[in-house]
Parts: structure tokens; C-alpha cells; sequence
């Protein structure tokens, strides 16, 4: 039989996974990610799975972003959930401060307060459960279900191993590794080959039959990757020399945060900068990571944070370095700082306060913006590999015209500070080797699937791809 179905492969973001097995007779079906399809893609509208003519038995997310669990409304009420624990609460702090806000439709505050029930819902959300260094397996009808942690720009994202019953193989099992998103030059990046070869093929002791494996960074394979690492010492570069930065990032990559943080506390300032964020829902994420990720490290603990929106920046402040009280904003206009904003109408003023303070000549340079997301957002064009540009779909008017307008009044915006949150081509490739499935490869999550046959694999890898 034909265990595994993709759906929507040919896209990034949206992708859903479907893995069938025949146990006593029956087939028992799984599904991995039931997401939104991202802006630019061609199709106009999301798939309509057919719950009841193909059921299936459970649900797992690989990561909380909505190309990926968009959709978890959708799904039938009597099918279980499972992802990960810390990216359920990531989920709840984001339809929590979407529900609350007064700008909202009626219609879409009751999607997110739906979406929080459900999240709160310990019946219907099972969460994998950890054992010593990696997860508990999950067994059900059909299947073993073995979750791995994995390196992502979205913390707390998992790639599963998934066994599923057949009777006509060898030994009784199909076996298919599904990456979900990943990458290899984040904090956690180094652990991908080392989990495939201790924990996938228990060190030869078992093979895989089938890849699915994502490829969104096979369109822009030309794109330099930096590591993290590498990140966080050119942000510390650029940060000693501007002393007033902001920051365009989102408030779900822990890593580049962490990178942009740690980065604003070795910059040569004196005792170090605050980050800024722009809501106590950001706020509550900051808070989450550091009390989930940064009890295995200290990169991922955030200390010096506050809230541009609730301060009061003409209320006097002293601590024990001070000798007299000073207004926040004297305070941020002497220190300087790192404050994070979104690309919108709203936040401008956060911008212009200081550029205010440059005219008036109480600080010494302009405010700079760092502009640390992909950069297809905002590019009106996108260039193809053979080098013909054309209109690019992804890209949003609204943050466009935020960027142009900045750089009109004479701000300098640095985007260059960025890494991507998926695997680069040689990781890819390095992936696709270790593996060395014995039957399919599936790419998933690109627009160039067919380009897999070009990657340095075995000839008889570029065989098994579908």
C-alpha cells in the first residue's frame, strides 16, 4: 500500500502529511500539520481534507507556526492533538493577546477564543512527554509515533519517526522519518545527524524506508546562511556602533531574540543595554523562554526588558548605580538601547521620539532600524536563480511603505542582520545521505522539488525522490 500522502507539497507553508497502516485489517491513518497557506502562494484557497472518507486517528504539530497549526480549528472534535508543550503555550500567549485586542473583528476575536478553549483543553491537547534525553514514544492503532526535538527558528519544534504496521514488508513495519521544518546552523542545529545516527538507525541497527523532508531554501539556494553564533557577533558590531536600535523580529524566534539580546549586552555599552518590546504580550513570551529554554542555557534567559507601551518616560528612576533620580527617556537617550517594534503605523512614534531627540541635538546620531526578517517580505521584486526578476507576491505594501517612509527621514536600515529558520541546501543534502532511505524521498514545503536531484546525493537517492 501506498503509506504516505502529501498534500500541498509543491508550496511553502500549508503542507499537510498524511501516513496510513493496516493493523488487524483496518487502516488507521495519522496526520502531521494542518496549516494556513502562506501569502504568495499560488493556490487562493486552503485544502478541504476528506475527514470522513479518510479519517484519521490523530493529529501532530511539528511547530506552533500557523502555516503549520493554522488550521487546528478545522479538525474534527474526537481527534486527538499532540504537540509540543512549550509551543502550546506559545500558542495560548498569541490568541490570548489577539482576543483581547480592541481593534479586533467580532468574528475573529471568537476564532482566537475558540483556539484558546481548545488549547486549554488537556483532553483534547496531549503534549509529548519527556524520558531522560529525548521524548516518550506514542503508541496507537497502527503505529509507534517516536517525537525528536530539532533546531528550528520556532522554538520547541520536533521531527517525528514514525513506524506504521504492514504485514507485507519484511519486518512488519514501514518506517518513515518526517524532518518537519529544520535547520542545521541555529543554537541546537549540531544535534540533526547525531539524533539520525544514534536515535533513527540506533546506530545501523534500523533503516528508514521513507523521507518526507522540507525544502523551502532550495528557491533561494544563492542565499547566504549565517549561523546564530555569527549573528549575534555582527549585531554586537553594529550595536557598539549605534547606540539607539530597533528591531524588526518576531516575537516567536527565540533564537535570533536571544541573538539580538545577548548581542545588546556585549556591545561595549556600560552595564549592558535593555531590550524594549512593544506589548506585555511580548512581554509574556520573553518570560515563557526564559523559563523554559533558559534553564538548559543562559543565552535564552532575558533579565533586562521592559515595555515601550506601558512606560512612563517623564517619571523619574534612580537604582543603586545612580547617584540622581533621571527620566526614563533621559535615561534611554544617555544609555541607549535595543527596542523591538513591529513594521506598522502605530509604532512609528517610538521611531520619531528619538529621531527628535537627534534634531534637538540631546543624542549624537540618528536612531537606526534593523530589519531582521526574511527579506522577500518586503521586496516589491523577487529574482529567480537564472537572475529574471519578477513581481514578487509575498511581499507586504504595508511594511514596504513603513521601510520607505523611515529611510526618508534619513534612518539608516540595516537588513542584513538575519539568518533563516531552514535548513540550507548542504544540510539538506547532509540529511538526504545519513538517512539513505530505502525506498521514497518526499520534498515538501518548496516551490522546487524537482530540484532535489540536483543536490550531491547518491544516484540511487535521486531515484527514490517523488
Amino acid at each position: 500500500m501506498e503509506h504516505v500522502k502529501i498534500y500541498r507539497g509543491n508550496q511553502i507553508g500549508g503542507c499537510v502529511t498524511v501516513i496510513s497502516a493496516v493493523s488487524d485489517g483496518q487502516i488507521h491513518r495519522i496526520m502531521i500539520d494542518y496549516g494556513s497557506s502562506l501569502p504568495g502562494n499560488a493556490a487562493k484557497e486552503d485544502f478541504q481534507y476528506p475527514w470522513e472518507k479518510e479519517p484519521v486517528d490523530a493529529v501532530f504539530f511539528t511547530h506552533y507556526h500557523g502555516d503549520h497549526v493554522g488550521r487546528m480549528l478545522e479538525i474534527p472534535e474526537d481527534i486527538p492533538l499532540y504537540m509540543g508543550e512549550v509551543a502550546r503555550k506559545v500558542m495560548i500567549n498569541i490568541h490570548d493577546a489577539l482576543a483581547k485586542r480592541p481593534d479586533m473583528e467580532e468574528a475573529e476575536r471568537k476564532k482566537h477564543e475558540d483556539a484558546l478553549r481548545l488549547l486549554k483543553n488537556e483532553n483534547r491537547i496531549l503534549t509529548f512527554k519527556p524520558e531522560g534525553n529525548h521524548y516518550e514514544d506514542i503508541n496507537l492503532p497502527g503505529f509507534t509515533i517516536e517525537p525528536y526535538s530539532i533546531d528550528h527558528s520556532a522554538y520547541d519544534a520536533y521531527m517525528f519517526m514514525i513506524e506504521a504496521d504492514d504485514g507485507e514488508r519484511p519486518y512488519g513495519r514501514y518506517r518513515v522519518l518526517h524532518t518537519g521544518d529544520f535547520r542545521g546552523h541555529g543554537r541546537r542545529g549540531g544535534i540533526m545527524l547525531p539524533i539520525i545516527d544514534s536515535c533513527i538507525h540506533r546506530f545501523g541497527s534500523r533503516s528508514v524506508d521513507a523521507l518526507v523532508i522540507e525544502g523551502t531554501m532550495m528557491s533561494r539556494s544563492k542565499e547566504k546562511v549565517k549561523t546564530e553564533t555569527e549573528l549575534m557577533i555582527e549585531a554586537s558590531r553594529y550595536l557598539h556602533k549605534h547606540k539607539w536600535a530597533f528591531l524588526i523580529c518576531s516575537s516567536t524566534n527565540l533564537d535570533s531574540l536571544a541573538s539580538f539580546y545577548q548581542a545588546a549586552q556585549f556591545s561595549n555599552r556600560k552595564y549592558g543595554r535593555y531590550m524594549y518590546v512593544y506589548s506585555n504580550y511580548f512581554m509574556e513570551q520573553l518570560d515563557l523562554y526564559t523559563n523554559t529554554a533558559g534553564n538548559f542555557t543562559d543565552i535564552y534567559k532575558f533579565k533586562k526588558i521592559a515595555n515601550l507601551h506601558d512606560l512612563d518616560y517623564d517619571k523619574a528612576y534612580q537604582n543603586e548605580k545612580m547617584t540622581v533620580p533621571m527620566k526614563v527617556r533621559d535615561m534611554m537617550e544617555r544609555f541607549g538601547f535595543l527596542a523591538v517594534i513591529k513594521p506598522e503605523d502605530y509604532h512609528e512614534k517610538y521611531i520619531d521620539m528619538f529621531m527628535d531627540a537627534y534634531q534637538a541635538g540631546r543624542i549624537d546620531e540618528p536612531p537606526v532600524l534593523i530589519w531582521s526578517m526574511w527579506n522577500g517580505y518586503v521586496n516589491k521584486y523577487r529574482t529567480l536563480e537564472n537572475g529574471e526578476k519578477i513581481p514578487n507576491k509575498a511581499g507586504n505594501d504595508a511594511w514596504i511603505d513603513f521601510l520607505d517612509r523611515q529611510r526618508a527621514k534619513g534612518i539608516e536600515i540595516n537588513m542584513e542582520l538575519h539568518t533563516s529558520g531552514h535548513a540550507s541546501v548542504k544540510m539538506l543534502t547532509d540529511v538526504i545521505n545519513a538517512v539513505d532511505p530505502q525506498d521514497k524521498i518526499y520534498p515538501m514545503h518548496t516551490e522546487c522539488a524537482e530540484d532535489f536531484k540536483k543536490l550531491k546525493i547518491r544516484a540511487k537517492l535521486k531515484d527514490r525522490i517523488q
